[in-house]
């Protein structure tokens, strides 16, 4: 039976596997640096894949050729209300949210959220995997081989725990997470990660276990190979085991909805951070969002309805993904502890295709989230003129460098060098003080 577009985006986030990274450390590589690492910050990512539309996300309601440009797909300044009858508008600028944003509206009128305006780089590309390598590795060349919290691992987690760092729902390591001397594991789902015994003996598990155990705890030279396979798959199937005893100790009354991908990984994460004092880097994303069409309105009934669509499905899960996480936080006593970032690999173009979708763009909004963060709008919008945007190929120009958000969270939140990760000093955008 053929999968539907819908279909796809909906099981986007739901695919199961288990699977390992095995950096540089394995050729005896290995070192670390002393940093200030605070335990207690935790810092989650959550990529939205496929190029998020900014303009319909941090809508600019009050640019009249937001309007021009958008006869289809532009929010009024009086559609601009959620399910409830709710403004979305932000009572700090020109800007309101998407409608299905509610739960991030009411987290940004209580200071907890930071919207980054005009977010992209230098001579964009609009390939999603060149634009998802040059965000994930901060090289702006998309020629980069570690990720920019890899190489914050390698500073900075070496030698802890190895639950310090992990992704959650992907099938396979984001480059972001990709590391010279820390194994990061990836975890699709928690009944997978553990060791599988071999099925035909199911009754023989805790023998096969023990085997493995003491076949991989055999004493080599530490710079031998088969001692730093031995040694990664010992602390691997430790570290699994560490999390299949302590999340079935997870407790909340937060309810995650089973029909919203983002949620499910976010309970995750909320497991892990509640039940592992050591987990403090987790990574999530969310895809769907390359919508060049059907961006808006029902297929079967009204194409032009703006509160139904891909786009309208995937904020939603988004903005309640984040609002249950935070209330599952708040309940836990760590909202203090955690920042969030979004991210995605490019915007949308600000004109409208005919297909009521969007084209691929270059620099939109990203939000910073969390009890710790300065919340309010930073940076500039990027102009809407006719001469930027016909001299830019229909596209905008940025206003913030990507590098600058990294160098905040970097400086401020993660306590490292952010030009030791970066390889440059970037300003301080502000959201952290």
């Amino acid at each position: 039976m053929p999968v539907t577009r819908r279909q796809f985006i909906r099981r986007s986030a739901g695919m199961v596997t288990v699977g390992l990274v095995l950096p540089k450390v394995w050729l005896g590589e290995a070192s670390g640096r002393e940093t200030s690492f605070n335990p207690n910050r935790k810092f989650v990512v959550i990529q939205l894949a496929g190029g998020n539309d900014g303009f319909n996300t941090v809508i600019p309601y009050t640019d009249a050729r937001y309007y021009s440009l958008r006869p289809t797909l532009s929010f009024k300044e009086t559609e601009l209300k959620d399910l409830n009858g709710r403004s979305t508008i932000l009572n700090d600028g020109p800007f309101g949210l998407h409608p299905a944003m509610s739960e991030i509206k009411e987290l940004y009128d209580q200071r907890k959220v930071a919207i980054v305006l005009g977010v992209g780089y230098p001579n964009p590309t609009l390939s999603h995997f060149l634009s998802m390598d040059v965000w994930h590795t901060a090289d702006t060349s998309g020629l980069g081989s570690r990720g920019w919290l890899g190489k914050y691992a390698d500073i900075a987690l070496v030698g802890r725990p190895s639950l310090s760092a992990a992704s959650i729902g992907s099938l396979e390591l984001p480059k972001s997470l990709s590391a010279s001397n820390v194994v990061v594991p990836s975890i699709v789902n928690f009944s997978l990660y553990n060791f599988l015994a071999d099925p035909s003996y199911s009754g023989d598990y805790r023998n096969q276990l023990s085997a493995f155990n003491e076949n991989a705890s055999r004493s080599f030279p530490l710079d031998a190979f088969l001692g730093v396979i031995n040694k990664t798959a010992f602390e691997s199937v430790q570290g699994a085991q560490q999390v299949q005893s302590s999340v079935s100790s997870y407790k909340s009354s937060v309810v995650y909805p089973s029909n919203n991908p983002l949620a499910l990984g976010m309970q995750m994460v909320a497991q892990l951070m509640t039940t592992i004092p050591e987990t403090s880097l987790l990574y999530v994303s969310l895809g769907g969002f390359d919508n060049h069409s059907d961006q808006i309105g029902d297929k079967g009934n009204d194409r032009t309805n703006k509160r139904t669509g891909d786009h309208a499905l995937l904020l939603r899960w988004f903005s309640e993904a984040v609002k249950l996480f935070f209330d599952d936080l708040n309940e836990h006593n760590l909202a203090d502890d955690v920042v969030i970032l979004q991210w995605s690999e490019f915007g949308r173009r600000p004109g409208e295709n005919a297909s009521f979708g969007t084209d691929h763009g270059t620099a939109a909004p990203l939000f910073v989230i969390g009890n710790p963060v300065r919340g309010g709008l930073y940076g500039a919008q990027p102009s809407l003129a006719a001469s930027v945007l016909d001299g830019n190929g229909g596209n905008t120009e940025f206003t913030t460098d990507f590098r600058e958000v990294y160098a905040t969270i970097l400086d401020k939140w993660l306590d490292v060098d952010s030009k030791a990760v970066l390889g440059a000093q970037h300003p301080n955008v502000g959201f952290l003080g």
